[in-house]
């Protein structure tokens, strides 16, 4: 058992560069590739079940677009067009599927089927697994399009047509409706505009970083942890009957989308007294709920539960809200070795764990990962 190694795997994804190549102005890495992608499989499960009657196995695609690319961290990140080279193809396929095998080995045995099928088997031939490829293209195509329209590389705007074609000519149908919403460039534009943007929100501000930190990389950090600690409590503790894994990882994707428009703002100013956190409590809702509107009316219930409401007063709720802490404690422990500013942060967030929350993920990471992830991070 493993669990702290799958916990600095999780950790080191924002440490693989995507498009670095290229030279990009916004700078990409797989944790921040695997939020968008999470993210965007929930806009598709929304679309496949409200405007095509084909309600998927929603936690399947979201599970697989959060973890697919886990292997990164192994393999770094090759270019497409080397995957598709024939004289390295299969050794590469071969070398991912081993990898991805051992990551899922890193877990309790009790998470590992699950796992095997977010990880190991996240682009197989089921219509699931190809809607997970289409989503990877789909965000590659945001990603270059942004970059066509703010940067200054032309290979950019090349790669977005290509991409763009690519995906006009998709079998699934809920693609190629979320193609022509996209080029529309009006609410449901804006609302992946914003998915987008989230690695633009800069965190923990006022602070000297060593690893530096976004909206995008942490959103990927707390989904992985939510969705990690929500198979721990289903599959080992029995406790499915108390919350909807789905639900809990897809308010966890979407937790911070409110901040690409409120910014990012310190904790220890919204909760200064009550009046500024109910305040800053009231604007954020309506912040979130003005982003909803973007979406269709049909999606309007669903997407209020992931991103109005994402810190409900309900299990789902508060699992949202142990992943947010346990990852703030994670980053003051990365932080702390080299300044001495985060160890009164750690320690800080350390008791409050300790003291508000007695589920049974909070004391299992407490007794087993934490220990791992000292020695390790």
């Amino acid at each position: 058992m493993k669990n702290g190694k799958f916990t600095n795997t999780i950790i080191r994804m924002q440490y693989v560069p995507r498009w670095s190549e290229y030279a990009p102005r916004f700078e990409d890495n797989a944790a921040s590739h695997s939020f968008r992608c999470a993210a965007l499989s929930i806009v598709i499960a929304a679309a496949e079940d409200h405007l095509y009657n084909n309600p998927i196995d929603k936690l399947k695609l979201l599970g697989r677009c959060l973890w697919g690319d886990l292997k990164n961290t192994g393999t770094g990140s090759i270019k497409y067009v080397t995957k598709k080279e024939t004289l390295v193809m299969n050794h590469i396929r071969s070398f991912e599927k081993e990898l991805s095998k051992e990551i899922v080995s890193y877990l309790s045995k009790s998470l590992q089927p699950a796992a095997a099928d977010f990880i190991v088997d996240a682009q197989d031939d089921t219509f699931v697994g190809q809607l997970v490829e289409a989503i990877d293209t789909f965000d590659a195509m945001l990603f270059c399009h942004r970059e066509a329209k703010y940067g200054s590389n032309p290979f950019f705007q090349a790669k977005y047509e290509e991409l763009r074609q690519l995906l006009a000519g998709s079998k699934q149908q809920s693609i190629v409706w979320l193609l022509s919403e996209y080029e529309k460039q009006e609410g449901v534009a804006a609302f992946l505009g914003y998915i987008v943007d989230l690695d633009t929100v800069k965190r923990w501000n006022g602070s000297y970083n060593l690893v530096p930190d976004n909206d995008a990389t942490h959103s990927f950090r707390v989904a992985s942890l939510a969705l990690f600690n929500g198979l721990l409590e289903r599959e080992r503790f029995g406790r499915q009957a108390e919350f909807d894994l789905y639900e809990l990882v897809a308010k966890a994707v979407l937790h911070d989308l409110p901040e690409v428009l409120s910014g990012d703002v310190v904790t220890n100013f919204k909760h200064n007294n009550e009046e500024i956190k109910l305040a800053f409590e009231q604007y954020e809702k309506e912040t979130a709920a003005t982003i909803v509107e973007l979406l269709p009316a049909v999606f309007h219930k669903e997407m209020t539960s992931y991103i109005v409401d994402s810190k409900s007063d309900d299990y789902a709720g508060e699992m949202v809200d142990i992943a947010d802490k346990l990852d703030a404690l994670i980053k003051a422990g990365l932080e702390m070795r080299n300044n001495p500013h985060y160890a009164e942060t750690y320690y800080q967030q350390l008791i409050k764990i300790q003291h508000r929350y007695e589920n049974p993920c909070v004391i299992f990471f407490l007794a087993y990962i934490l220990h791992d992830l000292t020695i390790r991070i």
